[in-house]
């Protein structure tokens, strides 16, 4: 093999790599932007603290509970073959190669959730989590006045729940709405048979989820093969849970802004949850090849 044609190779599979990793936070709403600075002729360093970034803030989303951990993407090689890899507090625990099924297996070990489906890992490493009393009494001291501090979940409306942290001059709030894969995929699929304009054959599909749910109504009316081609696709195993909105400055310090910044997070969740049931039902409705 030339050095040319070796040179394409390679660069064809790190195309490989960045579009399977795409796909991947793409599930989070996160549009990758790592191939248009690999084609701007970047470097390596700079396409891995891209990667890096995007992987982090689809880790925001995801809201699987592991804010505590430190998370990398990095850009390896097995032999001559490109490929992107997932590093926890430094250390190497997947490959994007590896499949969606698999990324999420690793992940899961790590999580703790509670009965309500949040997370029991706090984001700070230490440092004391604080129970809200009602009022904002507490909450103007926690944002006006003290030092790194993490408050424990607390409900809001509509099945929404939210919790604030500071971690140097950085002041965040976490909105989370607890969403499995499996239940965004059957929202999906409860809006693809809604929109079926064939009225008997949406009655039989209906009538089919009573005992099979949504999705696995849908998919039996698709190819033998739509199952097993969902569950290989990321959209089966990570959905949008959560948004988190961050602050630093001055107005870190300020209870309006913290007031906003709830509001800001609630209004993103919503619409990330919305936009990935558009994506997903897209999906469904593609015919799963």
């Amino acid at each position: 093999m030339t050095k040319l044609s070796k040179k394409k190779d390679t660069a064809a599979a790190q195309e490989d790599a960045l579009t399977t990793f795409a796909a991947l936070v793409a599930t989070a709403g996160v549009e990758s932007d790592v191939r248009a600075l690999q084609d701007g002729g970047a470097d390596e360093g700079t396409l891995n603290e891209q990667l890096t970034r995007e992987l982090g803030l689809a880790h925001d989303r995801w809201g699987l509970g592991l804010g505590h951990l430190r998370h990398e993407a990095q850009l390896v090689r097995e032999g001559e073959r490109p490929d992107v890899a997932l590093l926890v507090d430094g250390a190497v625990r997947a490959r994007v190669s590896e499949g969606a099924r698999a990324l999420a297996a690793t992940y899961t070990p790590m999580q703790a959730l509670g009965a309500e489906g949040l997370s029991e890992w706090g984001v700070l490493e230490d440092g004391h989590r604080v129970t809200l009393r009602p009022g904002l009494g507490q909450m103007r001291v926690l944002v006006e006045d003290a030092r790194d501090f993490e408050t424990l979940w607390s409900a809001e409306r509509g099945g929404v729940w939210t919790r604030t942290w500071r971690k140097g001059e950085t002041l965040a709030v976490e909105v989370h709405r607890p969403a499995s894969p499996a239940t965004a995929l059957a929202d999906a699929a409860w809006d693809v048979i809604a929109s079926i304009k064939d009225r008997k054959f949406q009655r039989e599909l209906m009538e089919r989820s009573n005992s099979v749910g949504m999705l696995g109504a849908l998919l039996g009316a698709r190819h033998s093969s739509a199952g097993d081609a969902l569950a290989q696709l990321p959209e089966a195993h990570f959905t949008v849970s959560a948004a988190v909105v961050r602050e630093t400055g001055r107005s870190a310090r300020d209870l309006e802004r913290w007031k906003a910044m709830v509001r800001e997070g609630q209004e993103s969740l919503d619409a990330l949850q919305g936009a990935n049931t558009k994506r997903l039902a897209a999906v469904l409705s593609g015919g799963l090849r």
